[in-house]
């Protein structure tokens, strides 16, 4: 036998809500469970300040919307924040 569940109530936004409309019900149970899990164990959780100045300078620099002239930019402050 599994573990014991129950109903909660909560409020969502409705876009969100019709998005799961289609789902069946243990589906959307299970979505919605696994993300408060996730949540609450905060193992998803993205923090910007994990990545370093220089993993981020690095990773700006080979985008490709950049120009050229921001991209050298880039790479005067990688340089300055290596040293």
């Amino acid at each position: 036998m599994g573990e014991l569940k129950t109903i909660i109530s909560a409020n969502i936004p409705v876009s969100l809500a019709q998005q799961l409309k289609g789902k069946t019900k243990g589906t959307r149970s299970r979505v919605i469970a696994r993300a408060l899990k996730a949540y609450l164990e905060e193992k998803d959780a993205f923090n910007l300040w994990d990545i370093t100045t220089e993993e981020m300078l690095l990773e700006l620099a080979f985008r490709p919307e950049l120009s050229d002239m921001q991209k050298e930019l880039i790479r005067q402050m990688y340089l300055e924040v290596k040293e």
